[in-house]
């Protein structure tokens, strides 16, 4: 089999934005069947993960009245732990329960304003990763009554990090059953996992970060070989990030972009960073070791003379 010089790319929709998957360094024949396998395994994950597919595993322990108990797959369980591990980090700023507050703000475009403050009140009340009761040895997931004391089920949303965990996942397969050292792959172009590199004489992957702050603060392209980068912001789908303490928009900076040795950390922190304060950053960087973010200020044009739109923390990549 010949072994082309060229980064073959391959697409598929799943989990509603565009994967897409780079090889470089393969056969045509491999590269075609690692694809097909890692977009398989998304698909899979979706099926588990998505609250809007009423057969997933979501959609199961969302029925669940406190006392009940459902058993899970290992990768639904594996999401779960890292999901509380983030949240932890955080200091409860990363939520995976705001799946009734989600539906409140879809209903309304996410104008924060057209809320009801009693639903959104009662809606958050039914919010919170204390009520998971998780049995990771037997894969059982259990839930308690919410903060007013009522059996509301547990709604959770995994939108924040559900992507990089598939990426997670696809890269594990990659790597060690199709021995492929040199990928990558992104969900939505808005997380990204990178391994090895892209074949053009350099170390690494090419990735741009900074979004309309790229030119004001003279960034360059960064290349990755490992690890995995997110980014967050509200150019296209308004303030719909939730900062749960609070009950607010999470918009203390305008755009935020993290990096992580995993794309399910990177996944969480970039839309984490967005209701964080700088000090909490760094703190949730030294909880999840690897870690490190890349904010962006809202600020006027002529502020930048004075300061970078932009600031770094924790093991962001040097631009």
């Amino acid at each position: 089999m010949s072994v082309p010089d060229q980064v073959m790319k391959f697409g598929h929709q799943a989990m509603w934005t565009q994967f897409e998957l780079s090889i470089y360094g393969e056969s045509p024949e491999i590269a075609e069947s690692a694809a097909y396998q890692a977009f398989s395994l998304v698909d899979r994950i979706e099926m588990q993960i998505s609250r809007f597919i009423a057969i997933s595993e979501v959609a199961m322990i969302a029925r669940l009245k406190p006392g009940d108990v459902y058993r899970v797959h290992i990768e639904t369980m594996n999401l779960l732990l890292e999901a509380t591990r983030i949240c932890a980090a955080t200091n409860g700023i990363f939520d995976v329960t705001l799946g009734p507050v989600m539906d409140l703000l879809r209903k309304v475009d996410h104008r924060w304003k057209a809320l009801d403050k009693e639903e959104l009140d009662s809606a958050l009340a039914s919010c919170g990763m204390n009520r998971l009761v998780l049995d990771p040895d037997h894969f059982m997931v259990s839930v308690k009554p919410d903060r007013r004391n009522r059996p509301t089920p547990l709604e959770l949303d995994f939108g924040a990090i559900g992507k990089g965990y598939a990426l997670d996942l696809a890269r594990e397969l990659l790597i060690n059953e199709f021995e492929i050292s040199n990928f990558m792959m992104h969900g939505g172009t808005s997380t990204a996992v990178f391994c090895g590199s892209m074949g053009d004489g350099e170390p690494g992957w090419t990735v741009t970060v900074g979004g309309n702050w790229r030119e004001r603060a003279k960034l360059d392209t960064l290349r990755l070989s490992e690890g995995a980068i997110s980014c967050s912001g509200f150019e296209e789908q308004g303030k719909h990030v939730v900062d749960p303490l609070h009950g607010i928009a999470a918009a203390k900076y305008d755009g935020a972009w993290s990096y992580a040795p995993s794309a399910t950390w990177a996944d969480g922190l970039s839309t984490a960073f967005l209701g964080m304060g700088r000090k909490e950053i760094e703190a949730a960087c030294e909880a999840l070791p690897g870690s490190g973010a890349l904010l962006a200020r809202d600020q006027a044009v002529w502020m930048d003379k004075v300061r970078s739109p932009v600031r770094t923390c924790g093991a962001f990549p040097h631009c």
